[in-house]
């Protein structure tokens, strides 16, 4: 999977826009990181990410404040709209409004994920990277989990349910929640899988009792064992993810004695886009190992 030029100079726009979307960035100052020409950078941009660089900017604010709004209760509104570039509150109502058809306000009180996921389902380019790829042994976890199946971009949803479980049941506080890693197990890709069959487990690591509930959060385990480990640095993109996991099963396990397993790779989310870019997002990527017996 080789990333074209074209691809990868628009991947460092996306990357100078998502590391600080709060800043005004110029037509110009765009085409210029891109090395393309500011007459045909706007519709180069479009037709590749699907969206104009105007559009872009906004979605890349708009999205970091959806998460304040969401996970820091604390935040004023007038603070976060001032936050994300917008001259006043009311502006930023607007903006928020016609994007996400729910006010901040209301969208603080009751998120509607699956229509806010919709609203990101663009290309953002693949950057031509350099993985590290280490081959390790791990154990088993203990987990509380919790399945979503349906829209891939609909996942919030059950990824609230169950940090609010975990709040109510004292295993985190509200401050807590935000700074804890977790882990993602889709079975199949999203990118080539309709939506009516996506799956994915939601999974938190912590040993503890799951009493029987209706919101359908369980303990699990995920299993142990030999893995391809990478550290995946940047905006948690499937695009991004696919590309990642097929330069590893095609450049660097061919190498050694190992090949993938037909078992799901597991998506571990280090850190938390509440607190840093999401260009400095980790998220280490286990993929399931076995011996090649033919080597």
């Amino acid at each position: 999977m080789k990333v074209n030029t074209t691809e990868r100079k628009l991947s460092l726009v996306c990357h100078a826009i998502d590391s600080n979307p709060n800043k005004k960035h110029s037509l110009q100052e765009l085409s210029d990181i891109a090395g393309i020409s500011k007459y045909h950078f706007q519709r180069l941009f479009k037709s590749v990410v699907g969206v104009s660089p105007h559009r872009y900017i906004l979605l890349s604010r708009l999205r970091q404040a959806s998460f304040e709004l969401a996970y820091f209760k604390d935040l004023k509104i007038i603070d976060i709209a001032i936050s994300a570039g917008f001259e006043s509150p009311e502006a930023f109502t607007r903006a928020f409004v016609r994007l996400f058809e729910q006010t901040p306000t209301d969208f603080r009180k009751r998120p509607k994920w699956a229509n806010w996921g919709h609203k990101f389902n663009i290309r953002v380019p693949v950057r031509e990277k350099k993985y590290d790829v280490n081959i390790e042994k791990k154990s088993s976890r203990k987990c509380v989990m919790i399945t979503h199946r349906g829209e891939y971009l609909e996942g919030m949803t059950a990824f609230d349910t169950l940090l609010s479980w975990l709040v109510k049941n004292d295993y985190y506080t509200e401050s807590s929640i935000n700074t804890i890693p977790f882990i993602t197990i889709p079975y199949s890709n999203p990118l080539i899988t309709a939506s009516s069959d996506y799956r994915c487990d939601i999974a938190i690591p912590i040993d503890c009792h799951v009493p029987t509930n209706e919101l359908g959060i369980f303990s699990g385990v995920i299993p142990g064992g030999d893995f391809a480990v990478l550290n995946y640095i940047g905006q948690r993109e499937v695009h991004g993810f696919v590309h990642a996991i097929s330069k590893v099963i095609t450049d660097f396990l061919p190498k050694t004695e190992w090949e993938p397993l037909p078992a799901p790779a597991l998506f571990e989310h280090v850190n938390s886009p509440l607190f840093v870019p999401e260009t400095e997002l980790i998220t280490k990527i286990y993929i399931p190992l076995s011996m090649n017996n033919n080597n």
